[in-house]
């Protein structure tokens, strides 16, 4: 949701205290003649690498592209739901 321009920050401190308060919501300020906007992202903190990931997940042995992709691809049909059905 937009702020009208009177309640905009004015400082870089200022947009950081409201994004704080409200990391849900962008918040834009003007800085000199510089309009900045501020998004919270989420945190990379606990996110292994994927090589760390596919080390983990077993010993592999020479597989090829093609067989990498074909064990990944019937590892999700695993996990898929059942299509809808169409009338």
């Amino acid at each position: 949701m937009a702020r009208p321009e009177k309640q905009r920050s004015q400082t870089l401190d200022e947009a950081v205290a409201q994004l704080k308060r409200d990391p849900s919501h962008p918040v834009r300020a003007r800085v000199d003649n510089l309009d900045v906007e501020l998004r919270a992202v989420p945190s990379d903190q606990g996110q292994e690498p994927a090589e760390d990931v596919m080390c983990g997940a077993g010993p592999w042995q020479g597989e090829s592209t093609e067989e990498l992709l074909r064990i990944i691809h019937e590892g999700r049909k695993l996990d898929e739901p059942p299509p809808l059905r169409r009338p």
